[in-house]
């Protein structure tokens, strides 16, 4: 179950600490810069489509220039496809495009441990799996648990706590 984070170079930073939490709390992750691959194909479309796929969630690191990429929204829009658990984590003060108000939206190192626990809840019960893994039935089902563990993580940020 790893978690693919999306984030603009000049977000490095913050993708790089968020990627060591992660790994720290013994999450899988991917992060294009650790990934040899990525760094020299020719088919970069490829290599983020099958990193994706190969995810279970998505964290999407976004900023003010966030706006002004085009593979942020790429990837956020290949993990919606396939149903992945989706978050973003807003750096600075930029306004965040209205079409991530339909996932959680972290902010603080706090947002990121309840993610963490979002994370560990969904392997504990068994609800997130890899798409390849399930057939066409189980299918909405997994959808259902993407929109639970969308719904939870929200509520828990907006509660802080």
């Amino acid at each position: 179950m790893p978690v693919f984070i999306s984030y603009r170079h000049v977000d490095r930073p913050q993708a790089i600490a968020i990627n060591n939490r992660l790994i720290q709390a013994n999450i899988k992750t991917y992060l294009d810069v650790l990934d040899p691959e990525s760094q020299t194909t020719d088919d970069i479309t490829g290599v983020i489509t099958r990193n994706i796929s190969d995810c279970t969630h998505l964290l999407a690191v976004v900023s003010e220039s966030t706006a002004l990429s085009w593979w942020v929204p790429f990837e956020i829009g290949e993990a919606t496809i396939s149903n992945r658990r989706i978050c973003s984590f807003k750096t600075g003060p930029a306004e965040l495009p209205l079409y991530l108000d339909k996932w959680p939206k972290l902010t603080s190192e706090k947002d990121i441990e309840f993610f963490i626990d979002a994370y560990r809840d969904e392997v504990m019960s068994k609800r997130s799996m890899m798409l390849d893994s399930i057939s066409e039935s189980l299918r909405s089902t997994y959808k259902k648990n993407a929109d639970i563990f969308h719904d939870q993580l929200k509520n828990r940020v907006r509660r802080g706590f």
